[in-house]
């Protein structure tokens, strides 16, 4: 029984908030004020002992910890426990000692099947045992296998490494031969062209082919393309050098068989002057032309490598040729007069014309 209004009004509040919280089903209040409702309000220390507000605010806050909502399965079954019992609500007490010793009787099986099992369970814990020692040797051995396949993983990591440097090594051995067969095959000159430049017969016609061809092959070799950084082996400079060597030797022998070319068909030019100079008429150079023009594609040679030795040469000719033909000129004129005049010294023999010989200096030999 409430002692105040003011208490009334807190148990009301305190069951409003209960039934808001915690059923589902909520309750209706009627005949109660909706205000008190609404707000709970405050118990003043002049209307309720201090003691006794402590009291009631601290079972209620008890109350509502402690207070659990049954779920629909538990309602259902104590409602059937209940139905069972016939003075489950006349007799709450019997009831609850009839459920108190239900209790005591189920812990008891419950205790009974425990000691009863105990050597199932000694078993399980036994096959616990053995399990969890399975389990470490499982765990040593995937510890094991762990560390094998990091010695794989390094393994593979230094054969792929390896594998790299293999290949990158493959590709620079490809090049370099590439680059080398290009040297070889551009930078090579036969051992048949050195020994035509080097001794190669300049008089007869196979001879001159052959040093004709010897010479195209030289310059070819000589006028080839690099590809950069080829000029600073020391092979190929080498080579070069032998080029540049063999080129040399090869002008001087054959501007100096030239010369000896142009002295021998002075010569022989000198040898028919007599022979025109009776028939009145100047003789012909066409033979001597015919030997000179085998040598042309050498002369071409000549001018695109050594272009001194070249006009030297040629001077040369034009020098030699130009006294040739003054002398036999000179000759025609003077048999033309003693014909005219019908005069002849005896003894004198056109045979024996002077002659005029041009020496036509020659580069010595190395």
């Amino acid at each position: 029984v409430a002692s105040s209004t003011a208490e009334k009004n807190s148990f009301i509040s305190c069951i409003w908030k209960l039934n808001q919280r915690y059923l589902r089903k909520k309750i209706e209040f009627v005949n109660v004020s909706s205000q008190l409702l609404e707000e709970l309000p405050k118990v003043t220390e002049e209307s309720v002992p201090s003691g006794e507000n402590q009291s009631v605010a601290g079972g209620d806050e008890e109350s509502l910890d402690e207070y659990q909502e049954l779920n629909a399965k538990e309602e259902q079954d104590i409602e059937i426990m209940m139905d069972g019992c016939e003075y489950a609500i006349s007799n709450a007490e019997a009831f609850a000692e009839k459920l108190s010793s239900e209790l005591q009787v189920l812990d008891g099986a419950n205790i009974q099947s425990i000691m009863a099992s105990e050597k199932q369970v000694n078993i399980l814990m036994q096959l616990l045992d053995e399990a969890l020692k399975e389990v470490d040797q499982i765990e040593h051995k995937l510890s094991s296998y762990e560390e094998m396949l990091q010695s794989v993983k390094e393994q593979m990591d230094h054969i792929s490494q390896s594998n790299d440097l293999i290949q990158l090594s493959n590709t620079n051995n490809l090049k370099l031969l590439e680059e080398i067969e290009f040297l070889v095959n551009h930078l090579d000159l036969s051992k048949g062209h050195i020994k035509a430049l080097t001794d190669g017969d300049l008089s007869s016609s196979k001879g001159i082919e052959a040093c004709t061809n010897a010479a195209e092959a030289l310059l070819q070799c000589m006028n080839i393309a690099l590809r950069p950084g080829h000029g600073h082996l020391h092979s190929v400079q080498q080579q070069q050098q032998q080029f540049k060597e063999l080129r040399e030797q090869f002008a001087r022998r054959l501007a100096n068989h030239l010369n000896n070319v142009f002295v021998q068909q002075g010569h022989d030019q000198s040898s028919t002057l007599a022979q025109h100079s009776i028939e009145l008429t100047l003789p012909k150079h066409q033979p001597f032309h015919r030997d000179l023009l085998r040598y042309a594609k050498l002369m071409e040679w000549l001018k695109n490598t050594d272009h001194e030795k070249y006009e030297g040469l040629n001077k040369n000719y034009v020098d030699y040729i130009c006294r040739l033909y003054e002398r036999e000129i000179k000759e025609f004129f003077e048999v033309a007069k003693i014909k005219m005049t019908g005069t002849s010294k005896e003894g004198k023999k056109f045979a024996t014309l002077p002659r005029k010989e041009s020496a036509v200096k020659q580069d010595p030999e190395s």
